[in-house]
């Protein structure tokens, strides 16, 4: 297994057997505004230049390991012409901002060029109107090799094994996304539910920090919860506050959840996941910048979801892959 920075540390302490490699990662920088613009146009040199040394990386790592395949979780660079690589991928086609809604074709170019350097591209999701991404994972592309392995979770196994009695949380709010969004987006809530009757959860998604603030007698603040720990807040929480994250909302629909849903400022994949699921009646939505999240508008969101969560075709999927390797 392969991966950099806090998903190397989160991964080795899901798989201590495994063994890893340090693969080199660009983080890319945001500012403060609520449009992400400038700050990705700026970058793109830099990105398209990580991409390259991804493949490089890889070719090397190739060479020396003799492994047998590659499976890419997104990771543009990460292919390789010498054994079956799999791109896994939401989003195949990305939505722009409406002010550059006139680049969508040349997106939509580039991202095909990206995925036509892999054998073949996973698409966690449904194919077709029930899709959980919506427009952005349909339809397929025609002239690429395209497999639909259902929604992915890593909740599903806790399942059966988490029915012991919980203590109920009124809140639990995960926070995540980049700086400075993320802190911004902390502060908001902090200054919401201080002092408040409801008891409150805080999941900061800051695993690599030691210390936690001590805030309010309402409010418990952790840094980060290992996948057990974090299956019995969402299970014990009244109601749940989160970004529009794909993984997080496949996560919800997994445990059959609703939400309200807080996309990151600029980040059009979260406005347009957030907006199309309070569309659907899924999930309610609001903006960073609104005063109050934690009325009472998405208190009756416990609604059924479409199509059974346990239709993943990963492991038919992923058996077939590795008997044709």
């Amino acid at each position: 297994m392969a991966a950099d920075g806090a998903p190397l540390d989160l991964l080795k302490k899901v798989f201590p057997t495994l063994q890893f490699e340090v693969f080199p990662a660009y983080t890319p920088r945001y500012g403060n505004t609520n449009s992400l613009v400038w700050p990705v146009i700026k970058q793109s040199p830099i990105l398209f230049w990580q991409g390259i040394k991804d493949h490089c990386w890889m070719e090397s790592f190739v060479n020396k390991t003799k492994i047998d395949g590659i499976i890419s979780d997104n990771r543009f660079g990460a292919f390789s012409k010498k054994v079956p690589s799999v791109f896994i991928t939401h989003q195949l086609h990305i939505k722009p901002p409406k002010s550059l809604a006139f680049s969508s074709p040349i997106i939509e170019l580039v991202n095909k060029t990206i995925v036509r350097n892999y054998s073949t591209c996973w698409i966690p999701d449904f194919e077709g109107n029930q899709a959980l991404a919506g427009e952005l994972s349909n339809p397929p592309f025609k002239d690429i090799s395209i497999n639909y392995i259902g929604p992915l979770s890593r909740f599903e196994e806790f399942k059966a094994a988490s029915n012991n009695e919980k203590e109920v949380i009124d809140f639990l709010v995960i926070i995540s996304g980049p700086e400075p969004q993320r802190s911004i987006f902390e502060e908001n809530v902090l200054s919401q539910l201080k002092g408040r009757n409801e008891s409150v959860v805080i999941l900061r998604g800051l695993p690599h920090v030691k210390s936690v603030p001590d805030v309010s007698e309402n409010i418990r603040m952790l840094n980060h919860a290992i996948d057990d720990q974090f299956f019995d807040l969402i299970s014990s929480a009244r109601f749940v506050v989160a970004r529009a994250g794909y993984s997080t909302i496949m996560d919800l629909v997994a445990m059959k959840k609703s939400a309200l849903l807080i996309p990151t400022p600029g980040q059009t994949e979260q406005e347009y996941l957030a907006e199309y699921h309070e569309n659907r009646g899924f999930f309610h939505r609001k903006l960073q910048s609104d005063t109050s999240y934690f009325d009472s508008s998405f208190r009756d969101s416990n609604r059924m979801f479409l199509k059974p969560f346990q239709e993943s075709r990963l492991s038919d999927i992923l058996r077939e892959w590795i008997c044709n390797l």
